[in-house]
Order: structure tokens, then sequence, then C-alpha cells
């Protein structure tokens, strides 16, 4: 009986520092965005601007993949946007929610999250300093951004 009492103690023990190196490691620390972008408009306007582009673009998907949030924080929307370049498909991890900013103008914050070259799983990741990424980065801007501000006229601009 003593030997399950200490077992059961030594198990309570091991689970909470277990708890603290997880928490104080950073374990469940997100990493930072690779590139972030405003958007002079709310969500839904960006929103559907993306999705009127890509109905229109036969080599560009648009999948809205998660939301989070709540009503009194706001909400953040995830999405995924797929490029098809020659034998490639660039795909980008986005995620938008309301700026908040303390200004009357509405606006978004776009945060570029992931670039993976669907076709070779080296290349890309979460990071800025990812294999591959600044040249992904770099597509997303000439293949996308600037294709969308040109048909769609919704300007994305980098935050500082």
């Amino acid at each position: 009986m003593r030997k399950i009492i200490l077992v059961v103690i030594g198990l309570i023990v091991v689970g909470f520092v277990g708890t603290c190196i997880y928490f104080v490691a950073g374990v469940s620390a997100t990493i930072p965005p690779i590139k972030k972008y405003e958007f002079s408009g709310n969500v839904d306007q960006l929103l559907t601007g993306i999705q009127k582009f890509t109905s229109t673009n036969s080599g560009i998907t648009f999948q809205i993949t998660d939301k989070t949030g709540n009503k009194e924080n706001g909400y953040g929307t995830y999405f995924d946007i797929k490029i098809k370049i020659d034998t490639s498909i660039l795909e980008y991890n986005l995620e938008c929610e309301k700026s908040s900013k303390r200004d009357d103008t509405i606006k978004t914050l776009i945060q570029l999250i992931g670039a993976h070259n669907e076709m070779n799983y080296s290349v890309g990741g979460y990071g800025i300093n990812g294999v591959g990424v600044k040249p992904m980065v770099k597509d997303f801007e000439i293949r996308f951004l600037a294709k969308l501000k040109s048909q769609q006229y919704i300007v994305i601009t980098p935050c500082p």
C-alpha cells in the first residue's frame, strides 16, 4: 500500500514539474509570422475580393480553413492561397483579423504564417529563415498581391 501511495505522489510531482517546464521553456509558443500586411477595409471586404479574384484565375485557389476568437475580442480567419506555377504548387497560409489600431479607419491585419512548395517538401516553412521562404514570399507578392491589386483594386501593403 505504501508503494502505491509513493508511486501516485511521484507521478503527480513529475506531472507538475513537466507542466512547468513545458510553459517556461515556451514549447507552446507561436512562431512570429513570416510577414505582415495591411488592408484598408474590413475582413469581409478582403475575403470577398479574394474570392472574386480566385474565381477568375484558374491557377490560384482560396480556401478558408478556420475561424477563431469571439465577439468581444474579435475573430481571426485562417485561409490558404495556392498558386500553380508550371509544375509547382505554392501554398501560403494566412490569417487576417481586424486591426487593433486606435484611429477611426477600418483596417485588416493580414499575417503570412507559412509558405510551402507542395511538390518539394524540403522548401518552405513557417519562418522567414526557412529554406526557400524568401523567394516564395516574393512570388506571393508578384503573382498574388500585385494581380489582386490590378484586377480587384484590393491594395494590400506590407506593414513597416
